[in-house]
């Protein structure tokens, strides 16, 4: 029943420690934590208990890195082997659908315990530093490894049921965001909606809605968190949080046992994915034709983008998604506290900088999957040259969510308040952030199999976390000036602009040590 786990297990677990990004990862995670210990030190004269704030900062950290490695690492060990057509080989070899997943499973849950392991001698420093005890920092440690265990067999229950990394990752990460944030804002946004008389406060549903989002709420990491942290806890080492996450982690990984071999009998998808591509000769011809003369801006429009297939329905999805919001706008007005016009406005410019984000994190990472990297790397132009013609393909994808967002800006303009937010540079800093993120995507695409997006997230927030008090430093030096906040608009394109040229110099020599790889 076991057959190949612990061959598979010490494989992997061999694999992890010959490689030094692991240890690179784990390393930068302890620096991480030193830094938030320097910080908690300097500001303990200013605060009571330092030591909370600080293991605070710890807690909330590893649930963003545990919710980063749901959407990436844990969901792809089984659909990266469908992707190489491994398969068949282990089971050629007499590999056990158990002892697969098992082995599979195992040795990533193990990799990242071990960047967790690594924290500990910093976490128990919050002690000397007041305001925690020892009980409080084994019962969030014990809360955490439940959660990461329960989203580790989730996403490995995605991975079996899903053919590509890319469906499975995108499910996870949708599925974790919508569970943390829906459960801790749900309860209120049903309260408002019966507030506001759209629903009945007596009506089953909500009722029942009220009871599950309670009941959710309560065992929620987040709640637990927040819970263990109360000065003066006194509850188990284990509460109801802990034994959930284990059941449904023991439950989720039932499943994908039972569901191995359905959904992996006829898994072989060992080849790059045409997206919405039509199959048929007579459809090919119509809806994408013969290449045109630049060549990437070509396949990454239809191949990446998803060409006009996609296109017309997304002409024909956006305007209905925006009908079905006209016709429920004052729920929504209810929920958001915008009125149609803004709501919808900022909707499709989500819309626009979401296709974008996704864009980036596919643009070289498909030709580094399929092995396609070195060939273009080798044709007579420059890398630079490649990189700006697939771009400007992706570009094309976003023609009709602007189109879309362009007529909502002619029928309905924005009002005069709205010419201020140009003088205003937190929109700006918003822009160039969102710049340099597009850039950060795309070079890690280029050295991490999946997760880009997410750990682009991850650093960005870091490094904005570890720049904020310098920046407001600095912005209060020029505003003080200056005395006008324009002033600081300048500076922010300035430093946001150099920023995203250096990561395409960075991406540039990336792509060169890709395809020599």
């Amino acid at each position: 029943m076991l057959h190949g786990a612990p061959t598979l297990l010490m494989r992997a677990l061999r694999e992890d420690a010959n490689r030094p990004r692991p240890h690179y990862f784990r390393l930068s995670g302890t620096l991480l934590i030193f830094l938030f210990l320097i910080v908690a030190h300097a500001s303990s004269g200013g605060i009571s208990s330092p030591g909370l704030r600080f293991f605070q900062m710890i807690s909330f950290l590893n649930l963003a890195l545990i919710v980063l490695a749901g959407s990436s690492y844990f969901a792809t060990a089984i659909t990266e082997e469908k992707e190489q057509g491994t398969l068949g080989l282990l089971h050629l070899a007499g590999v056990s659908p158990l002892g697969l997943l098992l082995g599979k499973s195992t040795s990533r849950l193990i990799s990242v315990l071990l960047v967790f392991l690594a924290q500990l001698p910093f976490a128990l420093l919050a002690i000397t530093l007041g305001g925690i005890t020892v009980r409080q920092i084994i019962a969030i440690d014990v809360s955490l490894a439940a959660f990461l265990i329960m989203v580790a067999n989730v996403a490995l229950l995605l991975s079996v049921l899903c053919q590509r990394s890319g469906l499975a990752c995108s499910w996870m990460f949708l599925g974790l965001t919508g569970l943390l944030l829906g459960v801790y804002y749900g309860d209120d946004s049903l309260a408002q909606l019966v507030r506001r008389k759209f629903l009945s406060a007596d009506s089953p549903l909500v009722t029942f809605g009220t009871d599950a989002l309670t009941a959710l709420n309560k065992v929620s990491i987040i709640t637990r968190i927040n819970e263990v942290l109360e000065t003066g806890f006194d509850g188990p080492i284990a509460g109801a949080q802990v034994w959930l996450h284990l059941l449904v982690s023991l439950i989720a990984f039932a499943l994908s046992w039972l569901a191995f071999d359905r959904f992996t009998r006829y898994a072989d998808v060992s080849k790059p994915a045409r997206g919405w591509l039509p199959q048929s000769k007579t459809r090919w011809r119509l809806l994408v034709g013969r290449p045109w003369r630049w060549a990437f801006v070509w396949k990454d429009y239809h191949f990446i983008a998803g060409g006009h297939a996609l296109a017309l329905l997304k002409l024909a999805g956006y305007p209905l998604l925006l009908a079905l919001m006209w016709r429920y706008q004052e729920a929504l007005h209810t929920v958001t506290g915008l009125h149609f016009p803004s709501l919808s406005r900022r909707v499709m410019a989500i819309i626009i900088g979401g296709e974008l984000i996704l864009s980036a994190s596919r643009m070289f990472h498909e030709e580094l999957k399929w092995g396609t990297l070195p060939s273009v790397a080798s044709l007579p132009q420059s890398v630079v040259v490649t990189a700006y013609g697939k771009f400007l393909g992706c570009l094309l994808g976003i023609i009709p969510a602007t189109v879309v967002l362009g007529v909502l800006v002619l029928l309905v303009p924005p009002g005069k308040g709205s010419e201020d937010l140009w003088r205003e540079p937190a929109w700006w800093l918003l822009g160039m952030e969102f710049l340099v993120l597009l850039h950060l995507t795309a070079l890690l695409s280029l050295t991490v199999k999946w997760g880009a997006l997410a750990l682009a997230v991850a650093t960005l927030l870091v490094v904005n976390a570890l720049l904020a008090l310098p920046v407001s430093l600095i912005a209060a030096s020029l505003m003080a000036t200056f005395e006008e906040r324009s002033a600081l608009i300048s500076p922010v394109i300035y430093m946001g602009l150099s920023i995203c040229v250096l990561l395409q110099v960075f991406i540039a020599i990336g792509v060169r040590q890709a395809a020599a790889r």
